[in-house]
């Protein structure tokens, strides 16, 4: 369970890849046209306590360099949305930022009142229709546009019909899961949002899956992007009145995915090798074709049902997430540190093998340029397509090496390409230089 010890050794399927040798650092974000970003935000753990919420550069010595503090502890995380085309979004109790990927140190916070992530959210966009997140308060419906439109204030009416163009890539790795979007069937029709009225028709599913109308089956969102949707329906094992039992915890493995090919309108059925409990998500996240699961074991046992003894040695001072907060939802569950990442347009696999618990695939690019997060560290690497490879095999991923390793790296969960910024200073302990 989340033992955050040192990744030395990274074997990515047959090749074994030595990153303690440290190959020069990238340079600092000022002087890279295509600089990389890194979002670290943590949900609040159960309890009181809530953690700030940062975007870093990348800066000399391979440490973080600070462009911007988003939310203060004080100001209360809740959540992260992202229209997948350059505007992402954190929102906290009393507000949303905005991350703008063509214009990294913007500053972009708009004011909200009584956010919540649960029953309905999400960040919707559509070929007629403008970036903005919408969540449900009490018997509304909000959206915050993410630009200014003339005439136009930033915080509305949400608009039901735009959940059908919801844009979400899934859930994180690492041990601090999310809550994602929550759909329901009615018939042969997936409906959002979850358990509120009016709904919209986000797709129709095969008719295996009809539910009467009314029982309505709780269904979660695995990813939704422009290209796919991919949804889990919970076995009846795991099912309460409609929704998922976790005052009863059940498992099932491995985790049967239904994906969408938008494109086509064909669904295709997809055996994932990994474990959902009553009290996690699918640990799936989607990058372009690149569907990626955090392979987890279902070993029940004491092996597995306790708090982990150290957090990769790094110091804890108070302003960062302590794990042991959340490790009691992965209770029963192994972790090997094995992601893998399969290609839903052409079916081609592939195995990221870190041996590290806490390790996740945070951004692909459209020409194979991969992050990929282990405890403190994130290394870049190439996904080679098989058409272009030598010798024999498939897809492969090449030249792995390590970009940045610093304290609140663990807290790292995002990352994109972007503009140069000159903002950014190199921080030593982040969470106190603000």
């Amino acid at each position: 369970m989340f033992m955050f010890v040192s990744a030395r050794q990274l074997s990515i399927g047959i090749l074994t890849l030595l990153v303690a040798s440290f190959p020069p650092a990238h340079a600092a974000p000022n002087s890279d046209p295509s600089a990389i970003y890194l979002v670290a935000a943590t949900p609040p753990p159960p309890g009181p306590n809530s953690y700030p919420a940062a975007l870093y550069g990348i800066g000399a010595q391979r440490k973080l360099v600070l462009i911007r503090q988003l939310f203060t502890a004080e100001q209360y995380f809740r959540n992260f949305g992202d229209d997948l085309h350059g505007k992402m979004y954190l929102a906290g109790q009393n507000g949303v930022f905005i991350i703008h990927q063509d214009d990294p140190a913007r500053e972009d916070f708009v004011p909200v009142e009584n956010f919540d992530d649960f029953p309905c959210w999400g960040v919707v966009r559509g070929p007629q229709l403008p970036s903005a997140m919408q969540y449900c308060f009490t018997d509304q419906l909000i959206k915050v546009l993410g630009d200014s439109e003339p005439g136009k204030s930033r915080v509305g009416k949400g608009d039901w019909a735009a959940f059908k163009f919801m844009q979400y890539g899934g859930e994180i790795g690492g041990p601090f899961q999310m809550q994602p979007p929550l759909a329901e069937i009615e018939g042969i029709n997936l409906v959002m949002p979850y358990s509120f009225r009016p709904e919209v028709v986000i797709a129709e599913l095969p008719h295996e899956f009809e539910t009467a109308a009314a029982k309505r089956r709780g269904v979660t969102i695995v990813a939704s992007t422009d290209q796919y949707l991919a949804i889990w329906v919970p076995p009846d094992s795991m099912m309460g009145r409609g929704s998922i039992d976790s005052s009863n915890p059940r498992h099932t493995e491995p985790l049967q995915l239904l994906v969408l090919y938008r494109s086509s309108g064909r669904w295709q059925k997809l055996e994932v090798p990994t474990a959902v409990t009553s009290n996690t998500h699918p640990p799936v996240r989607i990058f372009g074709d690149w569907m990626v699961t955090t392979i987890m074991e279902w070993r029940p046992g004491p092996h597995t049902s306790g708090a982990p003894v150290t957090e990769h040695g790094r110091p804890l001072p108070n302003e960062l997430p302590v794990v042991r907060e959340y490790v009691n939802q992965f209770v029963n569950l192994h972790i090997p540190g094995k992601l893998v990442l399969q290609n839903l347009s052409d079916g081609g696999k592939l195995t990221l093998s870190t041996g590290q618990d806490d390790s996740e695939i945070i951004a692909i690019r459209a020409d194979g340029e991969m992050l990929y997060r282990v405890n403190d560290s994130i290394y870049s690497a190439e996904i080679v397509p098989a058409s272009i490879t030598t010798g024999p095999g498939g897809d492969r991923i090449t030249d792995s090496r390590l970009i940045v390793r610093d304290v609140d790296v663990p807290q790292v969960h995002w990352a994109f390409w972007g503009p140069a910024t000159k903002s950014g200073k190199t921080v030593t302990n982040p969470r106190r230089s603000y």
